[in-house]
């Protein structure tokens, strides 16, 4: 192997970041500063598609070859396990109502996609509706909004944020929480009972740490008893910052029906957008969708209260 390191350097190295870009998916995450660009960067379907091309490079190596090969191979079968899931026929309760939670982030359209929305809720009859990037969302918007379904009562929020619930809006708090990451948390009542709702868009930069933002994010979801945690992280689900949340929520990530990426478009390979329920509510499945309107995908998530 030294021989190899010395006789073939630039072959080693990239051995060499390959093994990094592993180190950091499964073992770092975005934990140490510095690095937390590579996590973001490099999801684990790029860090396979690298390792294919590091085995072609050394294929005169043919134990070193066959041997990332078959490392590869393992990682496209775990990956697959971990980021596609079939939600055909979920487990539900026909004893309690099934509800489902509309959100998009829409990408500062100038003008909402109405279309596509009111398609929706008329497929999910969706008790909310969330919308972020929603910039000053027209009169006529929101009054189209309005006169085709005038049960719900919506609201365009402080942070470029958007709510629609089929019932009451008692109160909204808005929160700067760091570097431009903000939230609205909403306070509502959707079938006589009262919901929060904390809606959030955190700060895009893939060389910043998310771990204050998470942290401030959890301790308001936790302090305020948070029915339903959505939007736009821009952090992937599995970041190291999320396992403090799985302790009292649940997010929709194993109930997706198909891959999990929610951005971009074009090839969604970061599950950057979601949806975290408290662990009072059963999710069941997640549907997405992609258009032309966004960059990101659309969520809807169904879900029934746990007895």
């Amino acid at each position: 192997m030294i021989q190899l390191i010395f006789k073939y350097k630039a072959k080693a190295y990239l051995l060499f970041w390959y093994a990094f870009l592993l180190l950091i998916h499964f073992v770092l995450k975005d934990r140490i500063s510095p690095l937390i660009f590579f996590f973001y960067a490099c999801p684990l379907i790029v860090v396979i598609a690298y390792g294919f091309l590091v085995s072609l490079c050394l294929y005169k190596h043919k134990v070193l070859c066959i041997f990332l090969l078959c490392l590869n191979s393992l990682l496209v079968v775990y990956w697959f396990n971990n980021y596609h899931y079939k939600n055909e026929n979920p487990p539900i309760n026909k004893t309690i109502s099934t509800q489902s939670i509309f959100y998009w982030n829409i990408s500062r359209p100038d003008h909402l996609p109405l279309d596509i929305i009111f398609e929706n809720i008329k497929s999910y009859n969706p008790n909310i509706v969330v919308l972020v990037e929603a910039k000053d969302i027209s009169k006529t918007d929101l009054a189209t909004f309005k006169n085709h379904y005038p049960t719900y009562q919506i609201q365009q929020l402080e942070g470029e944020m958007f709510i629609a619930v089929n019932g009451k809006i008692n109160t909204v708090h808005y929160n700067k929480i760091t570097r431009g990451s903000k939230s609205n948390l909403v306070n509502a009542t959707i079938n006589e009972q009262p919901i929060n709702i904390l809606i959030t868009d955190l700060l895009a930069n893939p060389a910043l740490s998310k771990k204050e933002d998470l942290t401030r994010l959890l301790d308001i979801a936790e302090s305020k008893q948070v029915d339903f945690i959505v939007g736009d992280f821009n952090t992937p689900y599995i970041s190291y910052y999320f396992d403090a949340f799985k302790t009292q929520f649940e997010s929709f990530h194993e109930y997706n029906t198909g891959y999990t990426g929610t951005w971009p478009r074009t090839f969604p390979i970061l599950e950057i957008d979601h949806i975290w329920l408290n662990k009072k509510w059963q999710p069941i499945t997640l549907h997405k969708e992609f258009h032309t309107n966004s960059d990101h995908g659309f969520l809807i998530g169904s879900y029934q209260f746990k007895l």
